[in-house]
Formats: C-alpha cells, sequence, structure tokens
C-alpha cells in the first residue's frame, strides 16, 4: 500500500476514535444514569483499546498485549458491577419484585386491565398452623415430593428407616453427633 493510503488512513482511524472518546466522556459527565456513565466509561475503553491495538500493528509491538488483556478485563469487571449493583438497586425499590422490571406490578405483564376487574374476589381461606416442623405439605405419604429441603441420599435414607442412629451393622452413625 502506499505511504499516503497508509497515512490518511491512521489519521482517518484517530480523528473516529478521538471523536468516540468525546462523545463518550460528554456522555460520562451528562449522565444522567449510573447506566449511562458505564456505557461511556465502556465506550472510552474501548476507543483506547482500538487505539492501542492499531499503534502494536503498525509498529509491531507485542510488548504492550498485557496491557490490552488489562484493559479489557477492566472493562468487563467494571460492566458487571455496575450491572450487578444497579440489579439489586432495583430490586430493593419498594413493590419491586424479583426478576421484574421496578416500574412494572405483575399484573401489567399478566392480565390485561379488563380481565382484572372482571376477577372475583378472593374468599377468606383459614390458614392453620402445623406443629410439626419437618412436615411437608407438598410430599406423599412416603414422604417423597417436592420438598422445599435437599432429599435424602441413600446413606441417609436408611439411617432414617431405621430410626435408632444405627446403620444397620449395629455401629453408631457418627453423623449428627
Amino acid at each position: 500500500m502506499s505511504e499516503i493510503v497508509l497515512h490518511t488512513l491512521v489519521i482517518a482511524g484517530s480523528v473516529l476514535l478521538a471523536a468516540s472518546v468525546v462523545i463518550a466522556l460528554f456522555r460520562i459527565v451528562r449522565g444522567p444514569s449510573i447506566l449511562d456513565r458505564m456505557i461511556g466509561t465502556d465506550v472510552v475503553l474501548a476507543s483506547i483499546m482500538c487505539g492501542l491495538g492499531g499503534y502494536m500493528a503498525l509498529s509491531d509491538r507485542t510488548d504492550l498485549l498485557p496491557v490490552l488483556i488489562v484493559l479489557a478485563m477492566l472493562g468487563f469487571v467494571g460492566s458487571v458491577s455496575v450491572s450487578r449493583y444497579v440489579s439489586k438497586s432495583d430490586s430493593m425499590t419498594p413493590g419491586a419484585e424479583a426478576g421484574a422490571l421496578s416500574e412494572f406490578s405483575s399484573s401489567d405483564w399478566h392480565m390485561p386491565h379488563d380481565a382484572q376487574e372482571q376477577s372475583p374476589e378472593p374468599a377468606d381461606v383459614e390458614v392453620t398452623e402445623i406443629a410439626d416442623p419437618t412436615y411437608d405439605a407438598h410430599a406423599d405419604s412416603d414422604g417423597e415430593g417436592e420438598g422445599t429441603g435437599p432429599d435424602p441420599g441413600p446413606e441417609d435414607a436408611e439411617h432414617m428407616s431405621s430410626g435408632d442412629g444405627s446403620d444397620g451393622d449395629g455401629e453408631e452413625n457418627s453423623r449428627g453427633s
């Protein structure tokens, strides 16, 4: 490629990267939300990485590759951290449901407003409290079912069925003691 074309491409690429950095810095300063600022930061990091990669390619330098990798990891970890922070703060807002957008209620997603108005009033249901803490309302007569705790393993099932704390060979069970 001729020298003039190469210099023209480098200058055009540099101008475009500089313009993207300026626009992203404007987005970082202007905001208004933390997500807008994070997107601006990601664009700045990506522009720096592109410029550094172009410089490495043109100058045949590979010693800057660790810097490029660190910048990529910084951008990824920063984006994930901010998104986790925002999702936790959204879920802590009053009335917000897990996995739902905070400005919408669950009724907005599942039913049209006409269907909500036509639904009958729920009947008064008497709730009885069960004294046995091991009772599982979802289990069948054998104790198997959709319980909330972990299912016992094969060894635990044998010990639970005998009820005397031994493993069937006359030896004491070492679990739970």
